[in-house]
């Protein structure tokens, strides 16, 4: 069955959220015939780099033959990429352009590069090359110096979720509320591509999109662990230790890795600690719906204190156990000591 993300991937311009002025520029050079015979489109995974680039090729091409496609990933070796100049010295018999789409193209080697160094310098007449890379800083400067760069920026959680809910509606997907879409933009990070994968795997999980199916699905934080720990670190450091080793020893049992639980967790008090500064949702990944329960951490000043306390613990803690063998006792007695210190800073029981 076919995955939503190739169902409704984009096949004119106009249907590429949000990048606006690569698409006017190529859409210029197209009906203006001031097409190049190097491009490199840079950026996240799913901004729409590789997408672009097979719209673009299909529209030069009034949609005929079709674009070369190579994985420089697991094809970029010197020989590879002899092979692709070879063939772009021979006419296309289907288009009018022969035009090769090179992604993840930062992993070529050095010699491949070089190989494909002559090519760039004297192309072969109706050949075009259109370089896809996440890593643009990896290119070499001779290469860049003969392509023209687009950069493609992350997609704003606005463009994302009206697709998402383009999607929904087309898909007629039970969706209630428009809060759990809004959180998959938001854990999307800006990749269009990964928030319709993440979308998909939710509608695999539950007939009926929610932020707790949308939470069960992709295993993401469980806030309400989260915040129990935060409470016990920060709030009630009173009781705290026995209740951070309850919670530890059940992320333990549940059978969660306690190294991805702390990373996790550090994210989460991080999040805590940016909006502590901005009080904007938009800025962190924790939903709306915990707006009550972050605002009571903000009421007093220890409280803040501890937090940015705890998120330096967490930066160290995160390095220390990354090749622990036992990391649940040293996430343990780091909690603990952590609790103690402030007790003793601030006078047991004292808020």
């Amino acid at each position: 069955m076919e995955t939503l993300a190739i169902k409704y991937r984009p096949h004119t311009f106009d249907d590429v959220t949000e990048q606006g002025s690569v698409k006017t520029i190529l859409e210029n050079q197209i009906e203006s015939n001031t097409i190049k015979h190097g491009y490199l489109f840079c950026g996240g995974a799913g901004t729409g780099k590789t997408t672009c680039a097979r719209i673009f090729a299909n529209e030069i091409n009034n949609g005929e033959g079709g674009p070369i496609e190579l994985d420089a990933a697991s094809n970029n070796s010197v020989d590879d990429i002899r092979r692709l100049t070879t063939d772009a010295e021979t006419r296309s018999l289907y288009s009018e352009y022969k035009v090769f789409i090179l992604d993840e193209v930062h992993a070529l080697s050095n010699q491949a590069w070089q190989a494909m160094l002559k090519t760039l310098e004297e192309p072969p007449a109706k050949a075009i090359f259109i370089f896809c890379t996440t890593n643009p800083e990896k290119i070499p400067a001779t290469i860049l110096s003969r392509v023209q760069r687009y950069n493609f920026q992350r997609i704003s959680q606005k463009g994302v979720l009206e697709r998402l809910e383009y999607i929904v509606d087309k898909e007629g997907i039970d969706c209630p509320s428009i809060e759990p879409l809004k959180y998959i933009a938001k854990i999307a990070d800006g990749g269009m591509r990964d928030a319709i994968t993440l979308l998909d795997k939710c509608t695999s999980y539950s007939n009926t999109i929610t932020m707790n199916t949308v939470v069960e699905a992709l295993g993401v934080a469980d806030y309400d662990t989260m915040f129990a720990l935060v409470k016990a670190l920060v709030k009630d450091t009173s009781g705290g230790g026995e209740k951070s080793v309850e919670i530890i020893n059940k992320v333990y049992a549940d059978g969660k890795d306690i190294k991805v639980f702390i990373k996790d967790f550090f994210e989460f008090v991080l999040d805590m600690n940016i909006f502590s500064v901005t009080r904007n949702f938009d800025y962190v990944k924790i939903p709306n719906k915990w707006e009550d329960v972050l605002a009571s951490y903000f009421d007093n000043t220890r409280t803040v204190n501890d937090l940015i306390d705890l998120l330096n613990d967490l930066v160290k803690l995160n390095a220390s156990i990354k090749w622990e063998q036992n990391a649940k006792a040293v996430v343990i007695a780091d909690f603990i000591l952590f609790i103690e210190s402030s007790l003793r800073e601030y006078g047991k029981g004292k808020e």
